[in-house]
This record gives structure tokens, C-alpha cells and sequence, in this order.
């Protein structure tokens, strides 16, 4: 996590003379025990204080790693027995992993420094819950500039990380942002679009093999964060766990495919974002922009089928389960369709929408919003042959269509998958999003009468299996919803793509609550049962996301113990 602190601007000529007297540049000896207080970002702190004493616990080869004095004090002998060795792991692997691996990828930080020494000083505080650490930037200038600087090469870590496995992982990310600030800020003279240092700062960990060694790696965890809101925007950064979820996947197709030097070099870029990896895939000889790159990536989290192509698909084995569930579109099975669709999707996301049904041949007319550039793949899946990626040309205002000829026939799905590009950088911070509409009508029917007849046979028959499915489900709703029934139905958080006996107890709530008509108890977490949940949650004031969290559970159970 990066904070950058605002800075002071002052006259080039007051600058230099602060730089020649300041007192940064007398370095006095430190030694191992001595206390020392540092200003600290209150907004991260978990007592929210603006400085803290800490303790100098070791100094290394290239740190000083300082612990808050008070809690490490505090605890008792036998945490400060694991929090010491721990530590000691810790330390020796930031000198001989983190600090000459990174520093070989992506270039040094600032050294001698602000400080003019050559040791960085890592601190650990009681941060609050869910922050693992942060680097601000403010710390590498002079307090004439920035007021509560440290004067110093400066990260900030949280005490907790030394007292479980991934404190590897967040020292080498926040330590990539101490690299960045020198290599982008100060010696390019830009500061960084925040979700591409973020980006970096995440693939930093993976790169020195931290997210392979536990089921419960800090790559493990975005993978997570990401399933949970995959139409999260890559660029708009709002410090929250979909944004860290969407870079790191994305950051890790992105190497994947096109090497490590496309991050090094726009890294080393005056350009910054997308502009600055735009730069960097011509520089590499590249032909695909950013757009048709990010397109690619998002048919590779729906399908993840090598067989389809290497761009579609991670070799990494930590990925290679990655699957994303689409948004069911079902067309009628007899009669002709006619449907419109609208869409809409925030700068650099995407969405996914499986088509199925109809009859005969199916015909799609697309309508872009001009304000904004668009990628759009289809994914035909055939009933016999699989699955094959097509290109549907969205710059063409003179072929906006697209034919499916036989199309229930012959395939078992269609899929939309859309990406968008605002044509105007400065709309993407805005968080605008930009809509596409799509028609979807049946332009040649099966004629034939005996072919009617069998289709309404086979409907008959199909209503008939229907009915006992319904008074089965309707038997296990009755069988579930009980006239006491349990004080917490659903204890965990539940979400799209789940299959769990909660998912059943939720499926049974919900068709009690009248937000379910379909009533289907199978355990699956479906689009049925998604849209029911935001249903509920727009009947009872809670944001309508479809995704079952603390305040959806609660307000369930709150319900179940009334009843």
C-alpha cells in the first residue's frame, strides 16, 4: 500500500539551501536497543496517534528494523520469543532475497538517501485491521517541504505480520514501493497511476516465490478478493480488496505472456498507466495494445483453456482452477426472440454474458457509446466440438452484427465479453461508465409442422418431469424451513459460483421471503439465486450486490430467529 503525503513546494534556491545544512546529512551512529520516535500516518494507526516511540531491534546489512516500543514491551516473553525469531527469518531474508532480487529487477531505491545512509529503516506498528503496511512518500523529503517527514528511507509494516507466514510477502511489496518512488517519482519526474504500482508492488512477492510455498499466499488470497468482484475496475483505485484482487491477476497474465521488461521498462517510462505499457509493448515490438491485451485476459479468467491458446489460459498452477462464472441470458426456447439488452461497464472492466436458447438462427445488433473505445470477444460453445474465441469488430459502424446461423441446433452457449477504454483519459478517474445495448432476435425459424409437433411433445414431457421436480423441492423447502428453525442459518459469507448446504438454507429463506420465485432449493450458488439475494437486499436497505456478507446474514438469521 502506497500513501503519498502532500509536499510543501518551495523556491528552487530555499530548496538548495535547506539540502546543503540539513541535518539528515550528519549521520549519527545508531545502536541496537536505542529508542526513537517517528511521525506515523494516523489514518492507518490503530490508535490513530500521529508519532511513536519505537525500539531499534536490529540493524542489518541494509536495515534498521524498529518495533513499537510499548507493544513489544507489553507482550509476554514467550510472543516476544516467536515475534524475535520470526523477525530473525525475516531479516535475513530481506538481506539476501528481497533487498538484491528486487533491486536487480526493477533498480535501486534512493541510496544514500534523503538520510545519506545506506540502510533503510523498517518499522512495525499496530496498524488496523486489514492493513498489513504502507510506504509514505512524504518521509523522502525535507521537513521544510513536508513537515512530518522522517527524513529517511521509510517503511511501515504491521506488528501482526510477525506473527503469521506472509511477512515476506508484504516487506517485499512495500519495499517495491520504496524502489518505485526513486526510479518513477524522483528520477522520472512522474508520479505513477496508483493501480500499476500496486500492480508491481504485487507481483513483486510472486517473482521471489513467496506465493508458491503456503495454500494461504498472499497470491492465494487475490485470487479470492478478485472472485468476489471480478467487474471491479483494473484502474480506478479505491484501496479495497477487489482493487488488489483485479491487479494481481491481470499483473500476473500480463508477465505471463509478454516477459517482466514490459513492467521494467514502463517503469523507466515519462509515461504513466496505460500509456506508459502501451509505450513499452511497441518498444518490445508488440502489435497488440493495451485494450486488446486486457480483452484477452478477460476471456482467459471465463475459460482458462490452454487448448484454446496460450493467451487464454495461465500456466501458473496456483491460477490454472481460475474459472469465472457469466451472467445467464435465456433466450425463449420457441417462438421468436426479441429482446433488448443494456449494458454498461466502468473504464478498463469487464463483464461476461452467456446467451442460451432460442431457436433458428439468432442475430445480435450492437449499439457502443462513442465517448468510449471498446474490445468485444464472443465465445461460441458448440455441443459437440467445445468451446472456440471469436473477434467481433466494435470499430465498424457498418457491420454492427452479428449472425449465429442454427443456432440452438448446433451450439450450447454464446458469451459476450466486453471491454472498455474511455477515448479520454481524464473520464477514467471519474468512474464513468459507458453503456453498450445489444438486440438479440431469431431471423429464421424451423417451419415444418411435424417439427412443431415434436417440439411441443417434447415440452409436455419436459412440463411433466417439471412438475415432480417442483413438488420434490417443494417437499425439501417444507422439510427445511421448520417452525424453529436454527438461530444462525447462514454463519458464513456466501457468493456466486458456491455449493454448500448454507446455499441450500439460504435458497429456502429466500423462497420464503417471496424474492425467489423460482424456488429452486439444489445448493448452487446460480444467477437465480444471486438475483434473489438482490432482491432481499433491496427489500431491506442493504447494498444490492448479490454477494452475502456480514449485514445480508445478519439481517437472514434476524429474520429466521423472529419467525
Amino acid at each position: 500500500m502506497r500513501f503519498v503525503k502532500q509536499k510543501l513546494i518551495l523556491a528552487v534556491f530555499i530548496f538548495s539551501l535547506f539540502f546543503l545544512f540539513s541535518p539528515s546529512f550528519f549521520v549519527s551512529a545508531k545502536s541496537e536497543g536505542e529508542a526513537e520516535t517517528f511521525f506515523v500516518e494516523k489514518g492507518y494507526d490503530q490508535k490513530q496517534r500521529d508519532f511513536i516511540t519505537f525500539r531499534l531491534v536490529k540493524i542489518s546489512e541494509k536495515a534498521y528494523f524498529y518495533i513499537e516500543s510499548d507493544w513489544y514491551l507489553n507482550i509476554t516473553d514467550q510472543e516476544r520469543g516467536i515475534i524475535n525469531q520470526n523477525l530473525a527469518v525475516l531479516i535475513n531474508s530481506f538481506d539476501k532475497e528481497i533487498y538484491p532480487k528486487l533491486t536487480a529487477l526493477w533498480g535501486s531505491e534512493w541510496t544514500p538517501g534523503i538520510d545519506n545512509d545506506s540502510r533503510i529503516t523498517i518499522v512495525f506498528e499496530q496498524l488496523t485491521k486489514g492493513t498489513a503496511g504502507y510506504f509514505n512518500d512524504g518521509n523522502e523529503y525535507l521537513k521544510q517541504q513536508s513537515p512530518f517527514s522522517n527524513e529517511r528511507e521509510m517503511i511501515y509494516l504491521s506488528t501482526e505480520i510477525l506473527k503469521g507466514g506472509l511477512a515476506k510477502s508484504y516487506l517485499a511489496h512495500e519495499f517495491t514501493h520504496l524502489i518505485f518512488f526513486n526510479q518513477k517519482d524522483r528520477l522520472q519526474g512522474v508520479n505513477e497511476d496508483i493501480w500499476l504500482s500496486e500492480a508491481m508492488a504485487e507481483y513483486s512477492p510472486f517473482y521471489l516465490g513467496y506465493d508458491t510455498q503456503n495454500q494461504n499466499s498472499n497470491l492465494q488470497q487475490r485470487i479470492n478478493n478478485f472472485s468476489k468482484k471480478p467487474s471491479d475496475s483494473l484502474t480506478i483505485w479505491d484501496n479495497d480488496e477487489a482493487d488488489y484482487g483485479i491487479v494481481d491477476m491481470f499483473v500476473q497474465y500480463l508477465i505471463e505472456k509478454y516477459g517482466e521488461n514490459i513492467l521494467v521498462s514502463s517503469l523507466h517510462s515519462q509515461k504513466t498507466g496505460v500509456d506508459s505499457i502501451d509505450e513499452a509493448l511497441l518498444k518490445s515490438g508488440e502489435k497488440k495494445s493495451f485494450l486488446q491485451i486486457f480483452n484477452d485476459w478477460a476471456v482467459t479468467v471465463f475459460l482458462n483453456d490452454c487448448s484454446l491458446g496460450d493467451i487464454y489460459c495461465y500456466k501458473n498452477s496456483v491460477l490454472s482452477n481460475l474459472r469465472l462464472p457469466a451472467n445467464l441470458v435465456v433466450l425463449p426456447s420457441i417462438g421468436k426472440t426479441n429482446l433488448s439488452l443494456n449494458y454498461s461497464l466502468t473504464p478498463w472492466s469487464s463483464n461476461w454474458y452467456k446467451f442460451i436458447g432460442s431457436e433458428g438462427d439468432l442475430k445480435l445488433t450492437f449499439s457502443f457509446d462513442p465517448k468510449a473505445l471498446f474490445a468485444l470477444k464472443y465465445v461460441l460453445c458448440e455441443k459437440k466440438d467445445g468451446c472456440k474465441v471469436f473477434d467481433f469488430n466494435t470499430a465498424d459502424p457498418q457491420k454492427p452484427e452479428l449472425i449465429i446461423n442454427n443456432f440452438s441446433q448446433q451450439y450450447l452457449s454464446l458469451t459476450l465479453i466486453p471491454s472498455v477504454k474511455p477515448r479520454f483519459s481524464n473520464t477514467a478517474s471519474l468512474g464513468e461508465a459507458y453503456s453498450f445495448f445489444v438486440v438479440a432476435q431469431t431471423i429464421n425459424e424451423p417451419s415444418q409442422v411435424a417439427q412443431e409437433e415434436e417440439l411441443i411433445k417434447s415440452l409436455l414431457v419436459q412440463i411433466e418431469q417439471l412438475k415432480a421436480q417442483v413438488a420434490k423441492i417443494q417437499a425439501q423447502i417444507l422439510a427445511i424451513l421448520q417452525p424453529n428453525p436454527p438461530a444462525a442459518c447462514v454463519s458464513t459469507n456466501l457468493f456466486l459460483g458456491l455449493k454448500s448446504n448454507q446455499v441450500s438454507c439460504l435458497q429456502s429463506f429466500l423462497a420464503s421471503q417471496n424474492v425467489y420465485p423460482e424456488k429452486i432449493v439444489s445448493g448452487f450458488f446460480g444467477s437465480l439465486t444471486k438475483a434473489a439475494v438482490v432482491r432481499f437486499q433491496e427489500k431491506y436497505g442493504i447494498n444490492p450486490t448479490g454477494y452475502v456478507g456480514v449485514l445480508t446474514r445478519n439481517k437472514i438469521n434476524q429474520l429466521l430467529q423472529i419467525k
